[in-house]
């Protein structure tokens, strides 16, 4: 690959680095209160990866959905989308690193498009996340030039024969997103109701829009989504950041009891507030991260709300600590896999 094509990854969220001890510390904490919770029924490894599924695939690629909604409601928006995608994702405040110069491909009853990038993984981060997993295969980057149709076709998009195929190439220099056609029977809908329901997939190429297809957003979805100022979620090029695995699972949990109605996400984020606040009158070199505000916030509200007692949660990370420093292994629940730390 020429250094030419080769894209720098973004700088990752600021904030303190914790050491890998106190990482540890924060681990165990994360794996005390998911244990505690899947003990009680309360969430599940299915329940926990469908909720963070959703926000690193669908919240993620929110502000191309945005894009979209726009596109099909305002045509000169459309017009000038289609003449400089760059400039009017602009005027929605969307834009930077890996937008530098992007082109917006529309889809027509006669034409169907598809982006790639056939050598890595160049891809449009500040309408569409980060990549999925399947952009990057060499599979996908390897056959979809010549052999599209196949490829839709495993995506489950078929295709009528008379439709033409597009596929662009996303490279250092451009890169490209497409306008989904607006489904027939949307026209009655509110600009969030279209936002809701343009999906990722569609902007990469790979499924048309069907809204009889698509879930509706969870109870908390836009509240957490739209957090702003202090408690405004870590991002990274409209992804989620989290710089280890515990920050996941900590986000996951908080949201997860929300969808399943055990607190309103207001009162959650009451308490990030506060916490947060109190982070930010100690001294930066001990000052906690933000998902350890985060763990804080929830694990005091899980008290209040009488979910978990502190006592409780203290109880079993002393007894998960005790079981470590016995046999010296990973976390023992085996609820969800975490990285080997060289615990071992």
């Amino acid at each position: 690959m020429s250094d030419a094509h080769e894209h720098d990854t973004g700088a990752a969220f600021q904030q303190r680095l914790l050491t890998q001890d106190q990482n540890r510390e924060r681990e165990i904490q994360v794996k005390a209160i998911e244990a505690l919770l899947a003990e009680k029924d309360l969430v599940s490894t299915a329940l926990l990866d469908t909720v963070l599924d959703s926000y690193e695939n669908d919240i993620g690629p929110l502000n191309g959905c945005r894009v979209v909604a726009r596109a099909w409601t305002d045509s000169a928006y459309k017009a000038r989308l289609l003449e400089n995608g760059t400039a009017a994702i602009a005027e929605l405040g969307f834009g930077g690193l890996q937008g530098e110069h992007l082109v917006v491909v529309e889809n027509t009853p006669q034409t169907h498009n598809v982006i790639v990038c056939a050598l890595c993984s160049c891809y449009p981060w500040p309408v569409l996340g980060l990549p999925p997993f399947w952009y990057k295969s060499q599979s996908y980057r390897s056959r979809v030039t010549g052999r599209p149709r196949e490829v839709l076709l495993e995506f489950g998009l078929e295709l009528e024969e008379n439709i033409q195929i597009r596929v662009w190439n996303s490279t250092f220099q451009t890169r490209y997103m497409v306008l989904p056609e607006r489904p027939v029977g949307t026209e009655q809908m509110t600009l969030d109701e279209l936002t809701n329901i343009v999906t990722r997939d569609a902007m990469i190429g790979v499924a048309r829009v069907e809204p009889e297809k698509q879930q509706q957003p969870g109870l908390s979805q836009r509240h957490v989504s739209d957090m702003q100022g202090p408690v405004a979620l870590p991002r990274r090029s409209g992804e989620l950041q989290f710089q280890d695995p515990w920050e996941g699972i900590a986000f996951t949990l908080a949201v997860a009891l929300c969808e399943q109605r055990h607190y309103a996400w207001s009162e959650f984020q009451e308490r990030l507030i506060a916490e947060i606040a109190s982070a930010d009158r100690q001294q930066p070199e001990t000052r906690p991260t933000y998902y350890e505000s985060w763990l804080a916030a929830l694990e005091k509200l899980l008290d209040a709300k009488d979910i978990l007692a502190q006592t409780t949660i203290n109880s079993r990370v002393r007894q998960i600590k005790r079981g470590l420093s016995l046999r010296r292994t990973r976390l023992p629940f085996g609820i969800r896999p975490w990285p080997d730390d060289g615990a071992d």
